[in-house]
């Protein structure tokens, strides 16, 4: 079974062409200075090589001599050549340069890496251009951030730290989508942030504020000055003034008080708890129902 594609053979050959070049002053009493592809990628021939004095010649890469199904006339014509990895007809009529295995393989190698990021790079899009419906995402708002969240409902603008356990999820905040702030927690009892059993059962539980907003503008970054408090967990050269950021509509969509969280449902409760943890969350529209109805 054939796993590498000819196309591979060819990119071998245009970026280690200098290597042969003792056969391009046998052949053309000249080196080779430059090969480029084809302008029309992967069409005959595959390939030109510019020859010190200004001549291209054409020329096309095959993994063997009898592979090649082409007009002959076209090299011919234009004193070009075959390159192939095996010479299995000596008596072919065009010029033969008969590539190095070894040296293919050592290249091959060394350039695995590459050659996997630029094939998936074509195949796979980047997750930000796949067009997706609004999200709905949960942030928790402690104690800790109502010096700078006041700030970030005068300005339109949320960001967090440079450092971010969530940052990856952070990015994917896009133009459209609703953000929800929740905070702070209150009636929690000693052990109740972390063990969920206490929190399931905790009937005092309840959110002091949510806010929803609509998100203007998808992530960006951007460490211009715009917060003074910086969190109390994390070093300053850590924080870097918020720089992850988008900006949201100041017009509330949703503004609610003293949420009942001891009255949720297990699986809402659960993202609740999560969120002391992970401080941001995506969340779901049933969720958000939920807490609207808890609420006073």
């Amino acid at each position: 079974m054939k796993w590498i594609d000819e196309k591979v053979l060819q990119k071998y050959f245009k970026e280690s062409f200098k290597q042969y070049n003792d056969w391009f002053l046998t052949e053309y009493n000249q080196k080779a200075t430059s090969v480029s592809y084809n302008p029309q990628f992967d069409k005959y021939p595959d390939v030109y090589a510019t020859l010190e004095d200004g001549r291209i010649i054409p020329i096309e890469v095959e993994w063997t001599t009898k592979k090649f199904d082409h007009d002959p006339t076209i090299l011919e014509q234009q004193d070009g050549a075959i390159a192939v990895l095996q010479n299995n007809n000596p008596l072919f009529s065009i010029r033969q340069l008969e590539l190095d295995e070894k040296k293919f393989k050592k290249w091959y190698i060394s350039n695995s890496e590459r050659i996997f990021e630029e094939s998936i790079k074509e195949i796979v899009v980047d997750p930000a251009k796949i067009k997706r419906p609004p999200k709905l995402w949960f942030y928790y708002s402690g104690t800790g951030f109502i010096k700078n969240k006041n700030l970030a409902f005068e300005n339109g603008i949320m960001g967090v730290p440079e450092v971010f356990r969530q940052l990856e999820r952070f990015k994917d905040i896009r133009k459209g989508d609703l953000f929800c702030f929740m905070g702070p927690f209150k009636g929690f009892d000693k052990t109740g942030r972390a063990d969920f059993e206490k929190f399931r059962k905790n009937k005092k539980l309840y959110c002091e504020n949510l806010e929803v907003v609509k998100v203007t503008q998808s992530y960006f970054y951007d460490d211009t000055k715009l917060w003074e408090h910086n969190v109390d967990y994390l070093d300053e050269s850590k924080v870097k003034n918020y720089p992850h950021r988008f900006k949201f509509s100041k017009d509330l969509v949703i503004d609610l008080k003293n949420v009942k969280i001891g009255s949720l449902s297990l699986p809402t409760k659960r993202i609740m708890q999560k969120l002391l943890n992970s401080i941001f969350w995506d969340g779901k529209p049933e969720q958000l129902i939920e807490l609207v109805s808890r609420s006073k």
